[in-house]
């Protein structure tokens, strides 16, 4: 018969189990340190994740946005919040209305959040996209390609008169005249073209719209009493819906001090009398509305504001802006003063000169200043002045007649040339006009000419993500 070994002392069973318990403490302390090592490297990439997706989201936006422009049916698109989805059967997929921003990317992710700013010469874009807790932004910039049946010839003139011989480094680019001259190759003018008309549906437009938007602005009630005067301590507040208005006064934006005031909008500002902006102040997206003049002076400079006056615009003391301009009367661009390149200048013709003789309005780059973008001078008596051979234009002249002493890089489009002793010819004078070096990605805004949105070639301008 065996005999049954002796069992083990309970001191020896209890140290082995302590051993076992220490062991799996050691084993859980390090698996747990993992793990969280682990997951704060899981962490950002996990963020990236969500940003990425959150910025395809923005894009897709951006993209079914410039879509809409082009094919939708309606005549002025509305872009609210999605339409809810009427689909009773969640396997057929809704379509999307023509003229709404209302489309799915798929059913577990909500439609980007997309503001379409059409008031501006140029489309403005932003779609916001969202995925789970990563949100992103992205605003664009459009404008469209260069229609080069227009554009193409470094001068197209709209004549009745001959032009006079000039050398031949004066023009580089082909010449196109309604009526030809002798000795002067040209190339065949358009059927039915017209410099005159041509301009004169957007200079219009774009005036009695602004126009509208300032009397109804002044008209209401809840407007500022006496002027208004800003400063770096004391500046506009644009947290006010619909802008800030002076039905009865004047406005200054000054700084006298030494540190650049960066001014940002969005925000609108409309009064009566007239508009000052002077010393080291930066502008950002402000758009400024004056029953009379508008000045900028002393070292103003800034991206993405517009302007309107019913008098003169005035631009000089090595300014430095991008804006859209739109003046009754002159605009004049001095002493070393720039605009830069997705700029538009026009001057439509004094709308409120009444029964007054003086109809002439212009746009003049003197004294050593550079303009850059679209300079225009509507109606008959429309002139754009390039007044000293230091003087140079990047862009685009139209208007009814041209003085052109300095330089342009890029074509220009007129009915009648202008410089001393010319009554019965064409005459360019001691102008360039270089259609060669018209800056590259050089853009047009989308209401200028034809308004099919079909015929558009949509063309990227600025990009931006925040």
């Amino acid at each position: 018969m065996m005999e049954r070994a002796p069992a083990a002392p309970a001191a020896e069973n209890g140290a082995a189990l302590l051993t076992v318990l220490s062991v799996l403490m050691v084993l859980g302390i390090a698996i747990s340190i993992l793990v969280e090592r682990t997951r704060g490297d899981i962490k950002p990439w996990a963020r990236e994740v969500e940003t990425t997706q959150a910025l395809y989201t923005a894009e897709s936006g951006i993209a079914y946005q410039l879509y809409l422009e082009r094919f939708s049916d309606s005549a002025d698109p509305s872009f609210g919040k999605a339409a809810e989805d009427s689909a009773a059967d969640p396997f057929v997929k809704p379509a999307a209305p023509t003229d709404t921003f209302a489309f799915r990317l798929d059913t577990g992710q909500a439609a980007p959040e997309v503001r379409v700013d059409r008031t501006r010469a140029f489309l403005d874009i932003t779609s916001t996209g969202r995925y789970r807790n990563a949100e992103v932004t992205v605003s664009a910039r459009f404008g469209k390609a260069l229609d080069d049946s227009i554009f193409g010839p470094a001068l197209t003139l709209d004549n009745s008169m001959p032009l006079e011989p000039f050398p031949p480094e004066s023009i580089f680019g082909t010449i196109r005249m309604k009526i030809p001259a002798a000795g002067v190759p040209a190339s065949p003018w358009p059927q039915g073209f017209s410099i005159s008309a041509y301009t004169a549906e957007f200079t219009d437009k774009k005036y009695y719209a602004l126009e509208s938007s300032l009397q109804k602005k002044l008209g209401e009630t809840g407007g500022e009493s006496g002027n208004g005067n800003y400063s770096p301590s004391d500046p506009p507040d644009f947290k006010k819906p619909g802008g800030i208005s002076f039905p009865l006064g004047r406005v200054e934006l000054i700084n006298t001090g030494e540190e650049t005031w960066v001014l940002k909008g969005p925000g609108r500002i409309f009064c009566e009398g007239e508009i000052r902006v002077k010393g080291l102040i930066r502008m950002e997206n402000v758009q400024l509305l004056s029953g009379k003049d508008i000045t900028f002076e002393d070292s103003v400079s800034g991206e993405g504001n517009s302007v309107f006056a019913r008098g003169s615009v005035y631009i000089h003391d090595h300014c430095r802006l991008g804006l859209e301009i739109l003046s009754g009367k002159d605009i004049v661009l001095r002493d070393k003063a720039q605009t830069t390149l997705g700029s538009v200048l026009i001057s439509v013709g004094n709308k409120n000169a009444g029964k007054s003789g003086d109809t002439l309005n212009a746009v003049r780059v003197v004294n050593g200043a550079v303009a850059r973008g679209f300079l225009i001078a509507g109606g008959p008596n429309g002139r754009v002045v390039v007044g000293t051979p230091q003087n140079l234009v990047e862009g685009v002249v139209m208007a009814s007649s041209v003085w052109l002493s300095g330089q342009v890089h890029g074509p220009v489009l007129t009915g009648k040339l202008l410089c001393e002793g010319s009554n019965v010819r064409n005459c360019l004078g001691g102008g360039k006009i270089d259609r060669s070096r018209l800056p590259a990605n050089f853009v047009q805004p989308l209401q200028l000419g034809p308004q099919d949105r079909r015929q558009y070639v949509f063309k990227l301008m600025d990009w931006k993500r925040s």
